[in-house]
């Protein structure tokens, strides 16, 4: 019997910090599980992984910290066998690939061990390198070194992933000399399953789920709320997830007692029982300034949840304007009031959305069966080219 092949995927954060690039790795791992021998090495500590369900999935875990030496982190996976590494980074810098030198890619290439990586967040170069914060020179003035280690790594790297084709193009332009290193695969966790309906009564409730915070646009979303709340008194707005920007839910709260909305406005919190709020869910909002594809915006949809969306990122790749939803220019309140307003008034057009934005999700091959053919397809190509 063939020797099966060991997969390192490689995170920059905890598992148990349950953001997106977290949960779909993990949806990777269980997907990846049956066919391959795994090693993660992320953030989480030896105590936090041993507590994780991903713990029996994986045969071995390396810790690994934002100032671990990269050498270090090659030779541990060289060191038991790894056959390929798959590194997933938040945005277009990680694991140390600003700099040359400093990336464990080139290293484990110059060992033999081919890598691939995922890009789950693209942010320009010249904020992604930098941050946005820093003036425009300073930004330029580093801009080559940030190219030039980008490329460095890119070049020891057989594929990287963009997960919306929006990202793709943009990763493309700006790394231009290897722009035949880049595919694109959706990202899902959503499991196959019968078309959803709307025989089930929705409720009232327009949902959004997602950390709060001003770039995922809650605030504005409320704003939004407050301009058709009396119109309509029966419906109430509801934000599940963890408050990642104080400031953000303070505003929230701030526009819902100024409009005496405080029982209709909600900051729900994080809940495990998201999936059951967007089948009952009415409306469906992701309101965001920028996102790469929207994974909650996918599940929404993929249980049949009509949906609006900002004109940002990868979410035009899921709603289909007019067709599967709507689509709204991002921070505008009052457009997308207008929005809300005509879904609310017209529950044929909700059904009809709700209906045709589930078809739309599995004919993409937006689900998790796809996600993992999709990998185990990109993996045995490298690896029987490496």
């Amino acid at each position: 019997m063939a020797r099966r092949k060991n997969i390192a995927l490689c995170l920059e954060y905890q598992l148990a910090l349950r953001g997106g690039v977290s949960v779909l790795v993990e949806n990777l791992l269980a997907g990846l599980a049956p066919h391959y021998d795994l090693v993660l090495v992320s953030r989480d500590s030896a105590k936090e992984f041993a507590t994780s369900p991903m713990a029996s999935l994986v045969q071995q875990h390396f810790h690994w910290e934002l100032t671990a030496a990269s050498p270090m982190t090659a030779r541990e996976l060289a060191g038991i066998g790894v056959d390929l590494a798959h590194f997933h980074l938040g945005g277009n810098y990680g694991f140390g690939n600003r700099y040359i030198g400093h990336c464990p890619i080139p290293l484990l290439n110059k060992k033999g061990i081919p890598c691939c990586s995922t890009v789950h967040s693209v942010i320009d170069p010249l904020n992604g390198f930098c941050g946005p914060e820093k003036p425009l020179w300073f930004k330029l003035a580093l801009l080559p070194i940030a190219w030039a280690g980008k490329m460095h790594s890119l070049l020891h790297t057989k594929k990287e992933i963009a997960v919306s084709q929006h990202d793709l193009a943009k990763l493309q332009r700006w790394h231009f000399p290897l722009k035949g290193r880049y595919l694109q695969i959706y990202h899902s966790r959503l499991k196959q399953a019968p078309l959803a309906t709307n025989e089930l009564a929705r409720e009232s409730i327009i949902l959004n789920v997602g950390h709060i915070a001003f770039p995922k646009g809650q605030v504005v979303l409320a704003e939004a709320f407050t301009q058709i709340a009396a119109k309509y008194p029966d419906w109430k707005l509801c934000l599940i997830g963890h408050v990642a920007e104080k400031e953000a839910a303070a505003r929230v709260r701030e526009t819902a007692k100024a409009h005496k909305l405080e029982d209709r406005i909600q900051l729900v919190g994080e809940r495990h029982d998201v999936m059951d709020w967007m089948t009952r869910a009415g409306i469906y909002v992701q309101p965001s300034f920028f996102e790469a594809l929207g994974l909650a915006l996918q599940e929404a949809m993929f249980r049949g949840c009509p949906a609006i969306g900002s004109r940002v990122g990868g979410i035009p790749e899921l709603i289909d304007h007019q067709k599967t939803g709507l689509l709204v220019e991002h921070n505008n309140a009052a457009e997308l009031a207008r929005a809300l307003e005509s879904l609310i008034a017209n529950s044929a057009l909700r059904e009809q959305y709700g209906k045709a934005g589930a078809v739309s999700i599995r004919e993409r091959g937006m689900t998790f069966e796809d996600m993992v053919a999709n990998h185990i397809r990109l993996y045995e190509s490298i690896l029987q080219n490496a």
